[in-house]
């Protein structure tokens, strides 16, 4: 079975550039991505497999117990990856068993932190951060750089097509029912609130980066709707031998996608990495914006909405 809306019955009065545009950087952005993953796992295999100092090569393979496992990439990746790399340090120093250098405990634990500090030094300088890291958002950091770099980051070529679709269809009208300038404006808000309420649902602990369109993508949808509410979408249903082709009224489907990511967002699997408090909150950021252009610009609205016509 297979229930796909994939076009707005709206005809377009003007090219969406900037929805175009956005599309584009993102697909840029992600071939970029794999570019620079592919070069990343190639110094980082150079590095772990060079020639190390002894000790550190033996303090490296006898870590156990620290929850990160042994081995130079699981090490390295795990202080890179850490909130406080000092403190990730001292814990794996401190995991390392059946390998003593010194009779005095607090001088052996000295001795294999400043090892593992002093190698950690030399792996950043020679295993930079691949593309996609740079990119994301941390949520322990509120960053507004990065709270808008992340939207044009994927994951996969599924995260990236899925998102790319469902934004394009939303859009590419709110851009013509706003104009150029009040859809950047819109964009750069949703992204910003995205992030934001990751970051407020998120433990600083717990919370993994976070890339991808999907919380301004539901915030478009969101923001449509409210502009257009009466706007009905085409709609393809496959099941076995029965194929139809329908519309529905965007308020449905919105509905639909909104009340889904709100049900998940309480019941989801912790290991499926999807952020659904961005779908959620993008929601209601469109929501607001919309409801914010129908109180305080009701003329401009009406007047973009007469160019907007059903198709």
């Amino acid at each position: 079975m297979l229930f796909l809306p994939y076009k707005l019955d709206v005809s377009l009065y003007r090219l969406p550039f900037l929805t175009i545009l956005v599309c584009l950087v993102c697909l840029a952005t992600f071939l970029s991505q794999m570019r620079s993953g592919a070069t990343f796992e190639g110094n980082l295999r150079n590095y772990c497999t060079q020639d190390l100092d002894t000790n550190l090569h033996a303090m490296l393979d006898n870590i156990e117990e620290s929850g990160v496992g042994g081995g130079c990439e699981n090490v390295f990746m795990a202080i890179r990856q850490s909130h406080d790399r000092d403190a990730t340090i001292a814990e794996l120093a401190g995991a390392v068993r059946n390998l003593d250098f010194y009779r005095d405990k607090a001088a052996d634990l000295k001795y294999k932190q400043d090892t593992i500090t002093s190698a950690y030094a030399d792996f950043e300088a020679l295993v930079p951060n691949a593309l996609t890291d740079k990119l994301a958002y941390r949520p322990d950091q509120y960053n507004v750089v990065t709270m808008i770099t992340s939207t044009f980051a994927h994951a996969s070529w599924d995260h990236l097509l899925g998102n790319l679709f469902f934004f394009f269809i939303f859009a590419s009208c709110v851009e013509c029912v706003l104009g150029p300038l009040h859809f950047s404006l819109s964009f750069v808000v949703m992204a910003v609130a995205t992030s934001l309420a990751y970051s407020y649902s998120a433990s600083a602990a717990e919370g993994l980066p976070a890339v991808g369109l999907s919380g301004v993508a539901m915030g478009m949808m969101a923001l449509l709707t409210t502009l257009l509410p009466h706007a009905r979408i085409w709609c393809f249903f496959w099941f076995l031998f029965w194929v139809r082709r329908f519309t529905l009224p965007v308020l449905v489907i919105v509905a639909w996608h909104v009340g889904w990511n709100v049900y998940d967002l309480h019941h989801h699997d912790a290991s499926s990495h999807i952020n659904y408090m961005a779908h959620v909150s993008g929601a209601i950021t469109g929501f607001v914006l919309g409801l914010l252009y129908r109180l305080f610009a009701q003329q401009r609205l009406s007047e973009m909405t007469v160019e907007v016509g059903s198709g």
